[in-house]
């Protein structure tokens, strides 16, 4: 792995940024389809479906193809959903990046440089939602380079946040990402992150709801 170096993002940074945000959220996708087929709506959708038409009409043939076209209708609505909130992201904070995370109390963003490539990110700004009775940030866009993750830069990433927040005098720091990215879990997890609650947004009948799963890091109990 090539050396790389931390530095806080400038307006050169703005197209690679988004475009590793933008490749880090439809790489994940199949992995959130898997973890939305083992969910009970979507399980019942997908067979339901299939069964009562083979047990109606008694064709396999039929019942295949219902099945297929159910997953078909599954996976197509799961991807419109991430492609329109990346599109939403791309219009939102991540369209002025200095606006959003670079001024204001609280505020700060990051890129992990090799070789003067920008191969990793993330983001820093006041939480949306109260904490109990303190004052925390929220980590936003952390992400590697799909052939860099493993090795360590993330974490490094999570640290620089944590360090700021913790300069700044804030109590902590929160965060969420999709329930069916376990190895963001064990990295937060072992960065010393403690899941806090999951929250779900319903997408559609057929497939259900998105789960998502909130992390909490506290400087108290860590003093």
């Amino acid at each position: 792995m090539a050396p790389y170096h931390i530095r806080t993002y400038g307006d050169q940074d703005w197209e690679a940024v988004r475009q590793l945000f933008s490749e880090g959220l439809l790489g994940n996708l199949p992995s959130d389809f898997r973890a939305m087929l083992k969910k009970p709506r979507t399980l019942l959708a997908l067979l339901g479906a299939p069964l009562a038409l083979l047990w109606g009409s008694g064709s396999p043939v039929a019942a295949l193809v219902a099945f297929s076209g159910v997953l078909a209708g599954q996976w197509l609505t799961l991807r419109h959903f991430i492609r329109q909130y990346v599109s939403e992201s791309l219009r939102s904070d991540l369209l002025d990046i200095q606006k959003a995370y670079l001024r204001g109390p609280g505020c700060g963003f990051w890129v992990a440089e090799a070789e003067r490539r920008v191969v990793g990110t993330v983001g820093v700004r006041l939480a949306r939602q109260p904490v109990g009775g303190g004052e925390y940030l929220e980590l936003f866009r952390l992400s590697v380079r799909s052939d860099l993750r493993g090795r360590g830069m993330a974490r490094t990433l999570v640290q620089t946040v944590l360090q700021f927040a913790r300069d700044q005098g804030f109590d902590g720091v929160v965060l969420e990402t999709s329930s069916a990215n376990h190895p963001a879990h064990r990295l937060y997890e072992s960065a010393g992150f403690c899941k806090s609650h999951e929250s779900e947004y319903f997408l559609a009948w057929w497939l259900g709801v998105f789960s998502t799963c909130h992390f909490q890091y506290d400087f108290s109990s860590r003093s």
